[in-house]
């Protein structure tokens, strides 16, 4: 009797081993399974990363993302600087920088505020954004002047006096004559001045050069 308990011990004990050895085999599998599955997913998302990172590249390189600009590039309209006026060698040249003083009318009452920035800075002493505050409570560009005391005969000659160097070069070249160039600056004042005061309604004049 004791022999046959101890063979039936034996065995039971054979059996949990066995048993043991299964289960640890399957948490194996298991658990090199879902290794796999994680280094699976690390690699998708490494992958998926590095398609971020070079869509971003092209991007950035000027391809054009989906209702966007290509990057370096201005929206159309204002000019993206200041006008050198300095630059102007020819007649032609300073009667189309003269046209330009003019202004856009597409570009609110300030007619384009980038060629002139520096200016409407340093004579209005007033942040772009109030500006454009100012003009969308219906302000033009002599209305702020006056407003904020400055007066609209003084924005008018800094913005002639800045332009002015384009006349003054012309001038030393022996391009134009002295009458000439008293003449340009006279229809560069007449075309600031129009640029300031403009009512939102009336058409641009065309400058065509001096009348003989």
């Amino acid at each position: 009797m004791n022999l046959k308990m101890k063979l039936a011990a034996l065995s039971l004990a054979a059996g949990l081993a066995l048993s043991g050895c299964a289960a640890g085999s399957t948490a194996s599998s298991t658990t090199d399974s879902s290794a796999t599955t994680t280094s699976s997913s690390a690699s998708a998302t490494i992958t998926e990363s590095a398609a971020g990172s070079t869509a971003g590249s092209t991007i950035g390189t000027g391809t054009l993302p989906e209702g966007g600009m290509p990057a370096g590039e201005m929206p159309a309209g204002d000019p993206g600087g200041g006008v050198d006026a300095s630059s102007v060698a020819t007649e032609d040249e300073l009667i189309a920088l003269i046209q330009e003083a003019y202004g856009d009318a597409g570009l609110d009452l300030h007619r384009g505020h980038m060629p002139v920035q520096d200016v409407l800075d340093e004579v209005l002493a007033i942040s772009h954004e109030e500006l454009h505050v100012r003009m969308e409570a219906g302000q033009n560009l002599s209305d702020i002047a006056d407003e904020l005391g400055v007066g609209t005969q003084t924005l008018v000659n800094a913005l002639v006096e800045s332009w002015s160097p384009a006349i003054d070069n012309l001038l030393a070249a022996g391009t134009i004559t002295q009458e000439e160039a008293d003449a340009y600056t006279a229809a560069l004042e007449e075309a600031f001045t129009y640029r300031v005061t403009w009512d939102g309604e009336e058409a641009t004049p065309t400058f065509d050069g001096l009348t003989a």
